[in-house]
C-alpha cells in the first residue's frame, strides 16, 4: 500500500465532490489511515491518523501525523479503511460509531476486491442507513449517526470480537488484523518442531507475530540471554509481550516495532529464526522474504545461525547464499521447506 493506493484515490474523489464532508470542526480519526491526497482536503481541522503498521505509519509520521494518537471523544467524522481482515473493519466500524458525536459521519472506503458490497450491506445494518459511491474498483460508504437507528448489539458483538482474545488451544493472544490470527501458521509449527535446544546468546525472531516462535525457542534453549522480536505490525507487539509473560526464564525480552526489510539496529547475534512475510498488501512479494534474509544475515555473527521457514516455491537459497551465508540443511514437508543456515 502506498500513496497511490486506490482507496485512498476514491476517497479523495469522494471528498472532491462532498466538500461538506471535509468542513466543520471537531476531531477526525482516520483507521488505519493511508497517506494520499485527500489529506490535504481535511487540512484546518483536527486529524489523528491512526496506523499500526510500521512503514504506513512511517510515511504518515513524515507527514506530520503521530500515527499512535488517539483522539478524545467524541469524533465529528471518522473514517475507516478497509483491510483484508473483515474482523478487524467490522471492529473499526464498531470504534468509530462509539466514537462519533450524534450526528456525526462515518466514511468507510474498501476496494470491490476486499468486500466493498460487504461491507455497505454491514454498515447499513449498524446505522440504519447509508449512501454510497463508486470509483477505481472501489467503493465509498457514507453513514450518519443516530442513536435510535444504531444496532447496539452489533456494535457491542463486533467491539468484542476485535479485542486481544486467547486462542482455542493454544494458550496464545491474538486478534484480527494479525498475521494467522484464527490458528497458528502450519510452517511455523514445521520450523518450531525442528529448532535446537542448545541456541544461546543474543537472537532474534523477525516478523515475530504474536510470539509464537519465541515462546518455543524460550521453552527449547534456556541459555538464550537476549531475545529480539522484531515486527512491523504494532498490535502484534502487544500480543506477543502478553503471550510471553513468565516464560522468558533468564533471558531479556525486547520488543522492536520495527520494519525488518529497512535493516537491523543490532550486529553480530548468534541466531535469528524468522518466518518471513511475502505479502505486501494483496500483492504477493518475495523481494519482502529476500530483504528478510539479508536483514538476517547481515546482523549475524561470523558463524552465526538462521532458521527459516519458506513456501517451497520461493528462492531463498541464492540469496543467502550471495549474502554471505551457507545453506547446511533443507527440508520439505506439506509445502513448506525448512532451511538451516549459517554466516560465513
Amino acid at each position: 500500500m502506498s500513496a497511490n493506493d486506490p482507496q485512498a484515490a476514491a476517497l479523495d474523489s469522494y471528498l472532491s465532490r462532498r466538500a461538506d464532508m471535509a468542513a466543520g470542526t471537531g476531531p477526525i480519526r482516520i483507521f488505519r489511515a493511508l497517506p494520499g491526497p485527500y489529506l490535504d482536503r481535511l487540512q484546518g481541522r483536527l486529524v489523528h491518523c491512526w496506523q499500526t503498521y510500521k512503514p504506513l505509519a512511517d510515511e504518515l509520521a513524515r507527514l506530520g501525523y503521530d500515527p499512535l494518537a488517539e483522539p478524545e471523544p467524541p469524533l465529528t467524522l471518522a473514517v475507516v479503511f478497509a483491510t483484508k481482515h473483515k474482523e478487524e473493519v467490522l471492529f473499526h466500524l464498531a470504534l468509530a460509531a462509539e466514537g462519533l458525536a450524534e450526528g456525526g459521519s462515518l466514511i468507510a472506503s474498501a476496494a470491490n476486491d476486499l468486500g466493498a458490497g460487504s461491507l455497505e450491506k454491514r454498515c447499513a445494518e449498524l446505522f440504519g442507513g447509508v449512501e454510497s459511491y463508486s470509483k477505481d474498483k472501489c467503493r465509498v460508504i457514507r453513514a450518519r449517526k443516530d442513536s435510535a437507528r444504531l444496532d447496539r448489539g452489533l456494535l457491542d458483538a463486533w467491539q468484542r470480537a476485535g479485542e486481544l482474545s486467547v486462542m482455542p488451544g493454544t494458550g496464545l493472544y491474538s486478534r484480527p488484523g494479525l498475521f494467522s490470527w484464527k490458528a497458528i501458521d502450519a510452517g511455523s509449527r514445521l520450523l518450531a518442531g525442528q529448532l535446537p535446544d542448545d541456541l544461546a546468546g543474543r537472537g532474534a525472531d523477525l516478523g515475530a507475530g504474536y510470539g509464537y516462535l519465541s515462546r518455543e525457542l524460550l521453552a527449547r534453549s534456556p541459555r538464550i540471554a537476549e531475545l529480539h522480536l522484531f515486527e512491523a505490525e504494532e498490535k502484534a507487539l502487544g500480543a506477543a509481550a502478553r503471550n510471553l509473560e513468565g516464560r522468558a526464564g533468564n533471558a531479556a525480552l525486547h520488543f522492536h516495532w520495527a520494519d525488518v526489510t529497512a535493516g537491523l539496529p543490532d550486529r553480530g547475534l548468534d541466531f535469528v529464526v524468522m518466518n518471513p512475510p511475502f505479502h505486501a498488501g494483496r500483492e504477493s512479494l518475495s523481494s519482502l522474504g529476500r530483504a528478510f534474509v539479508r536483514a538476517a544475515l547481515e546482523a549475524l555473527r561470523p558463524g552465526g545461525r538462521l532458521f527459516m521457514v519458506a513456501n517451497r516455491h520461493l528462492p531463498y537459497e541464492g540469496e543467502i547464499d550471495a549474502t554471505g551465508g551457507r545453506v547446511e540443511s533443507r527440508s520439505e514437508a506439506g509445502g513448506f521447506k525448512v532451511i538451516k543456515a549459517a554466516k560465513r
